[in-house]
């Protein structure tokens, strides 16, 4: 049963005992966040439509199937496949059996193919101190020793050479502000009834400028990336360790795998393949685990309370979602505080969407009561539950309007890195106080295998003028009708930046900018086919010759916006920064699922 199911048999039961408009104005009359998720709680009991918790436990039978279609994608030489099916493999393998050995045996075999020799060799020497099939030592001392050959010589390689080359295009060039750790000097946070918290230039800014580079609270691994990623910090390390517990968790490190335990998934592990299986979305999450994270920041529920408490009596002053760190106010992600006071925007939502939203606070309750995770020492049990039901609702709220997404570009099979692919969800405090615009004047960008977000200037900005990031609606990619309507439903506010009141074109309806000074229009050779297409190929060499003097074209052609040649030098700049920020190759996605098929 998916939440969504779980949603709508509600409200069917609902409304075959009349009780959709007694239960309307009951939620409409609470004030309280944790009230609502308590009476919509009381409902499912009585309603008994709480998800039984499910569980999915290591196999050898299950990791055998896997290693097995492992080497038939390997055979096929289909080796980002298997790797995939080998990361699989080792995840349902139990600790300490002959499967685990096996599995990463299988993967190192993989690893010698795509040439990955360091990697490669890391995994044979982990599986000597493992449990493994002793006939398997001298095939793999042979490979171990062939990877030994062709490890690089210590010498700067061209590679290296042009990495070197464009990390100075991602330094930031100005100090970062005292307050606002993370960001440049050069911007300031101010408030006005109309735009709330919002960011503005103190001073001129180019194109090209780095303005803020931040760290998240926490970051979430989209399900698609299980098999690729390290779920806490995102490395697309190729020597993954599994969860010792679960089936679904698999770490760069055991450095990671400890943090990953103490901030969250101590609590998540045994609710994994519930929280699969129910297709909880990204977002809804996202407000899970910052609720979990929140607790474990703190020693007890004691000091999280008094966290919260202090947090919210500075709302309505300068210092909203700030701590005092020796004597001085910070606002930063790192501290639970900034992202508690995320806006959520409850007075704006409709009661439906309150309940609904309540259903999935209440279910995260119930699987949480499911764990240890509501116990207190000397707190009372009350407190603790009216606590995190607020948590769970308040932060299932501030989700969709404050948290952002982390992707990369993909690899087609033609070659071309044009696919835009999600990887993970994370909350940025800092960056959430950027307001929208249809046509914005930044651009966030990650570095791959990191959740770090970096802020880039795509437009030059004025001292004065607002730091607009784009939320997904952009002028040149979707009409004003739908981007009104999207914006409206989702972000609660009625858009009106310049694109949308002076109704700027899509872009296959933009004009070439008229009457162009000779010394601009000479730079249209920037944008020639030959340059594209390297691009496309992730030619690294050409995104280092092409950016700076894509950064002077696009100021240059500021005045002449909104208009063809601005457009295509934008979207030129944003895959030069795809490229430094790194690239991932061509493979299918393994389609696994949470209960797997019996063997």
């Amino acid at each position: 049963m998916s939440i969504d199911d779980c949603y709508h048999s509600v409200i069917k039961k609902l409304t075959d005992e009349d009780k959709i408009i007694p239960t309307s104005q009951k939620l409409s009359n609470l004030t309280k966040n944790y009230e609502r998720v308590l009476y919509v709680y009381e409902i499912l009991g009585s309603l008994n439509t709480f998800p039984n918790v499910l569980e999915v436990s290591k196999s050898v039978d299950l990791s055998t199937k896997y290693r097995n279609l492992g080497n038939k994608h390997y055979q096929q030489r289909d080796n980002y496949t298997a790797l995939q099916y080998y990361n699989l493999s080792l995840l349902y393998a139990p600790p300490e059996s002959e499967a685990y050995s096996l599995s990463i045996a299988n993967r190192s075999a993989v690893l010698f193919t795509l040439k990955a020799n360091k990697e490669c060799i890391k995994d044979i020497e982990l599986v000597f101190r493992l449990k493994f099939p002793e006939k398997l030592r001298n095939k793999l001392n042979n490979r171990k020793e062939m990877c030994q050959k062709h490890l690089p010589l210590k010498k700067v390689t061209q590679k290296q050479y042009e990495n070197d080359q464009f990390i100075k295009f991602l330094t930031p060039g100005a100090n970062n502000d005292s307050r606002y750790v993370c960001a440049s000097v050069k911007l300031e946070v101010v408030f006005s009834k109309e735009m709330g918290r919002h960011v503005v230039a103190k001073e001129d800014i180019k194109v090209g400028e780095i303005l803020a580079q931040e760290e998240p609270y926490f970051v979430l691994l989209l399900k698609s990336q299980y098999l690729l990623c390290c779920s806490y910090c995102l490395s697309r390390d190729l020597n993954l360790i599994p969860c010792h517990s679960c089936c679904f968790a698999l770490f760069c490190s055991e450095q990671c795998k400890k943090k990953a335990w103490v901030d969250y998934h101590g609590v998540e592990c045994s609710l994994m393949a519930t929280l699969i299986h129910m297709e909880f979305t990204k977002l809804e999450w996202l407000g899970l685990r910052t609720v979990i994270r929140a607790r474990n920041d703190h020693t007890d529920w004691k000091s999280l309370f008094q966290t919260i408490k202090k947090a919210e009596e500075n709302a309505d002053t300068e210092f909203r979602g700030h701590v005092k760190i020796d004597g001085k106010w910070i606002y930063d992600s790192k501290y639970y505080t900034s992202i508690h006071m995320l806006a959520s925007n409850v007075e704006k939502r409709s009661v439906s969407d309150i309940f609904q939203k309540s259903v999935t606070a209440a279910v995260f309750l119930k699987l949480l009561e499911k764990t240890n995770f509501l116990k207190g020492d000397n707190e009372d049990n009350d407190e603790i539950i009216k606590c995190v039901a607020g948590m769970l609702l308040h932060h299932i709220m501030t989700s969709p309007t404050n948290m952002h997404g982390i992707s990369s570009i993909k690899q087609n099979s033609m070659g071309n890195y044009v696919d835009d692919t999600s990887i993970a969800s994370a909350s940025y405090a800092f960056h959430s106080l950027i307001n929208h615009s249809c046509a914005p004047n930044v651009v966030r960008f990650n570095k791959l295998g990191t959740g770090q977000m970096t802020l880039f200037a795509l437009r030059p900005i004025k001292k004065g003028m607002q730091i607009f990031d784009n939320y997904g609606s952009h002028h040149a990619m979707e009409n004003f009708t739908s981007r009104q309507s999207s914006l409206k439903f989702q972000y609660k506010f009625t858009c009106l930046c310049e694109a949308c009141v002076n109704k700027w074109p899509m872009y296959f309806n933009l004009q070439p900018a008229r009457r162009l000074p000779p010394h601009i229009n000479s730079k249209k050779s920037l944008l020639r086919l030959n340059n594209i297409e390297n691009l496309q190929k992730g030619d690294v060499k050409t995104a280092c010759k092409l950016f700076e003097p894509l950064c002077d074209f696009a100021g240059l052609l500021e005045p002449y916006c909104p208009c063809l040649e601005l457009a295509d030098c934008q979207e030129t700049l944003k895959q030069c920064l795809q490229i430094f920020g790194g690239l991932i190759p061509y493979f299918v996605d393994v389609e696994w699922s949470v209960i797997p098929e019996s063997t």
